[in-house]
């Protein structure tokens, strides 16, 4: 293969590594904010923005690397020629522009709170946008979800049997996160809501811990565990009627003759 192949094959890969690190960065932070669903959320056409812009930065730094270095003794520039070289610039291209994306030169108190001037601000500006549309996008889905499993699923029969089906479930779920919920709980019992409206709020806020799959799945046995059990409460709210025969009906009485 030709000296000229090589160079453009390795250049490829350099620019192909450090965008990746750049897409993994980004899409870390998203998923890290929407934990019950990931992969509907960096889908998002927002979320694939915000990743690019990731992507831009570490490419550019790579190519601002490339363009600005002098060449050394052997007239090879810095961050070409050996592998070693090439790996250590890649990666210096890679996480250096994602630390200077989120860095920032000096804070500056406004109010009470304070506002940090440089790359991060931008950084931050473009995050919060993006939370707020994938937020959008997102909340029509979770509710309608949401209501198709808590149909007709009173408040008072869950709202301690659910919760703790569905972090009997998971194996990750720390306490801190459990405690945090148990917060949310004694908030939501407190509220001046429908029934139903409580449900539903309820398997939202669990469902940020431990996605909607899981709820919906403690939802399904606690209904089968509870009607099989025989809980008049819980078969009146959960099983629907079942309708009369028409065999079984009163049949109608005719009208009398006349005479």
């Amino acid at each position: 293969m030709q000296p000229e192949t090589l160079e453009l094959l390795a250049d490829t890969a350099q620019y192909g590594a450090v965008a990746l690190i750049g897409a993994f960065i980004g899409i870390g932070e998203l998923v890290s904010r929407y934990k019950d669903d990931p992969y509907e959320a960096i889908t998002n056409r927002h979320a694939i923005t915000y990743t690019l812009l990731n992507v831009l930065a570490s490419t550019l730094a790579l190519l601002a690397l490339k363009t600005m270095n002098p060449a050394d003794a052997e007239g090879v520039l810095l961050g070409e020629g050996p592998a070693s070289s090439r790996v250590g610039y890649t990666l210096l291209a890679g996480f250096g522009a994602m630390g200077l994306l989120r860095s920032s030169a000096f804070n500056m108190r406004v109010g009470n709170e304070d506002i940090a001037i440089g790359p991060s601000a931008l950084l931050q500006v473009m995050l919060s946008a993006t939370d707020r549309a994938v937020d959008r996008a997102r909340a029509r889905v979770r509710a309608e979800m949401m209501a198709r499993t808590m149909d007709r699923v009173p408040f008072e029969q869950i709202e301690e049997s659910l919760p703790q089906l569905a972090f009997a479930m998971m194996q990750n779920v720390s306490e801190q996160e459990k405690q945090d919920f148990a917060h949310v709980l004694s908030a939501l019992r407190e509220k001046k809501m429908d029934t139903v409206a409580k449900s539903i709020s309820l398997g939202l806020s669990l469902s940020n811990i431990v996605g909607q799959g899981v709820v919906d799945d403690a939802v399904t046995a606690l209904r089968k565990t509870l009607a099989a059990a025989g809980d008049p409460r819980f078969t009146a709210a959960l099983v629907p009627a079942t309708p009369t025969a028409p065999e079984a009906q009163e049949a109608p009485v005719p009208p009398a003759e006349p005479k």
